[in-house]
């Protein structure tokens, strides 16, 4: 991960993206949860994060990690479109989370339900409680592994939840697994992007040294200014003569005060 930034005041209510297009980008990024209850329901597989992952998610590479809480999912999955008509490859969190639930009855169906109550949903508590932190804890591990992997961490404030509302209200479905997110994000060490083109015929210049970020220094934005960005941007090529990476990240974060650590990790200085 190279940055991390915050939105506040998302309201996508005048983003117009045609309805055909979210279909096609949730039906592209929406996990194959069926199978991943049946590898952890397989008794010849390993209990391995790694291996699941690889059913889950055989290549998680993204541009871009879109995080959000109690925002309408809608909304969200509208900009996500937007930012790939720009170029760039998004992965929404919610369309992973979203089928954790479904994962964990299928499973507890199958493994948790007690034998001597046909017919009903009485599970044994402790193989419930047992599959639920079995499911949580390698599908989290997937999280982390795409967000390590993206260059901008972008997070669509919300509201804060109370406990309740994570197991009564299913607006607030995501409120653990987006704290989650941001903690693991805040201790990720930077890195840079690969030099290129140009960059790459320039004489031999000596190793940097590893740099860490400050886990305070987040970036903030309002959402009108990132809605600025993407106008700015829309119908640009998505890539200029000079590098392969998507343009409109290089706009975007020229509207931020950067660092010279984080102007040297994208390759300005």
């Amino acid at each position: 991960m190279l940055l991390k930034l915050r939105i506040r005041n998302f309201a996508a209510d005048r983003l117009k993206v045609d309805t055909l297009a979210i279909a096609a980008f949730q039906a592209r990024c929406r996990p194959a949860s069926q199978d991943i209850a049946a590898y952890l329901m397989d008794s010849n597989n390993l209990l391995d994060a790694e291996s699941v992952q690889q059913v889950l998610l055989p290549a998680p590479r993204a541009d871009v990690f879109l995080s959000h809480g109690a925002v309408d999912r809608e909304q969200v999955l509208q900009l996500a479109v937007m930012l790939e008509a720009l170029g760039l490859t998004v992965f929404v969190d919610s369309c992973l989370w979203r089928n954790v639930y479904a994962v964990q009855q299928e499973m507890d169906d199958m493994l948790s339900a007690r034998r001597d109550s046909p017919g009903t949903h009485h599970f044994h508590y402790f193989k419930v409680a047992r599959t639920s932190a079995s499911v949580c804890m390698v599908l989290n591990a997937t999280l982390q592994r795409l967000i390590d992997g993206c260059e901008l961490f972008l997070h669509l404030e919300g509201e804060p939840a109370r406990v309740h509302a994570c197991v009564e209200d299913s607006r607030h479905v995501g409120a653990p697994w987006v704290f989650s997110e941001l903690m693991f994000a805040r201790h990720l060490p930077r890195r840079g992007r690969p030099r290129l083109g140009l960059e790459a015929l320039k004489a031999m210049q000596p190793t940097r040294p590893a740099a860490f970020a400050a886990p305070e220094a987040t970036h903030v934005m309002e959402w009108d200014v990132l809605q600025r960005a993407i106008a700015d941007t829309t119908g640009f090529p998505a890539a200029s003569y000079c590098h392969d990476h998507p343009v409109f990240l290089d706009h975007l974060y020229g509207k931020l005060p950067l660092s010279e650590q984080e102007r040297s990790l994208l390759g300005w200085i």
